[in-house]
């Protein structure tokens, strides 16, 4: 696609993206293609272009009928931002930050919502890190332990938000993961969070948190070492 062709896909994106919040409600549909393309003055081509942007942002959604307005989606929001994430040593220590800022920050709210079912599912989860075959699952079930805490805030937003960063968390979590060697130091990190839950014990719970961060970030800093610039 030529720059003036993106520069007119966006300009139209922009400009029904504005007309879904303030003219639509959800469900409605939106014109047809001839009548978007005759009302901007563009090929329908174009148009298509710029439906496959607004359902990549989680704003319409196809049917036979032709696009229909979606409710909002924070979630299919933040996994566009998430995917202009790289994969330098600065991102990753974002990452643990971002990580810790909302695991932290929910830990009150987790303490007074857990329910011993979810205590449960978090016990099954971390024996499945442990038994994991391989570094990508033990990463993915690693993602889901934590995942799990911050939806048992009951923050729905800061449940979408952390669900929706799945990929770059796990890109990080599988760093920690490829040294072998500390598989017995994490699952014992696990294992103090869990019994600080079981104990319903704030304090408890937030220095086992505070130690596993301190690890995570130590862990972070030994394995991208060598990918940092020398000064």
């Amino acid at each position: 696609m030529s720059g003036t062709a993106t520069s007119t896909v966006k300009t139209i994106f922009e400009r029904l993206r504005l007309e879904l919040v303030e003219q639509y409600q959800p469900g409605d549909l939106l014109p047809n293609e001839r009548l978007l393309a005759e009302r901007f003055g563009v090929s329908r081509n174009t148009i298509r272009e710029v439906v496959i942007f607004l359902e990549a942002y989680g704003l319409v959604e196809k049917t036979q009928r032709g696009p229909r307005v979606r409710a909002p989606d924070a979630e299919a929001m933040f996994r566009i931002v998430s995917q202009m994430f790289d994969r330098s040593p600065q991102a990753y220590n974002d990452v643990l930050h971002f990580r810790r800022l909302i695991e932290i920050g929910t830990l009150p709210e987790v303490i007074d919502h857990i329910t011993d079912d979810e205590i449960r599912d978090l016990e099954r989860c971390a024996l499945l890190m442990e038994q994991a075959p391989t570094i990508r699952e033990a990463a993915e079930a690693d993602f889901r332990f934590h995942a799990m805490m911050v939806v048992a805030s009951r923050n729905v937003i800061l449940a979408k938000l952390y669900e929706a960063m799945a990929q770059p968390l796990m890109y990080y979590l599988e760093i920690g993961k490829s040294n072998r060697g500390l598989e017995s130091t994490t699952s014992n990190h696990h294992r103090s969070i869990i019994d600080a839950l079981k104990a319903r014990s704030y304090r408890l719970l937030r220095d086992a948190c505070e130690d596993h961060f301190r690890f995570s970030a130590k862990v972070l800093d030994q394995e991208t070492a060598h990918t940092r610039p020398s000064v």
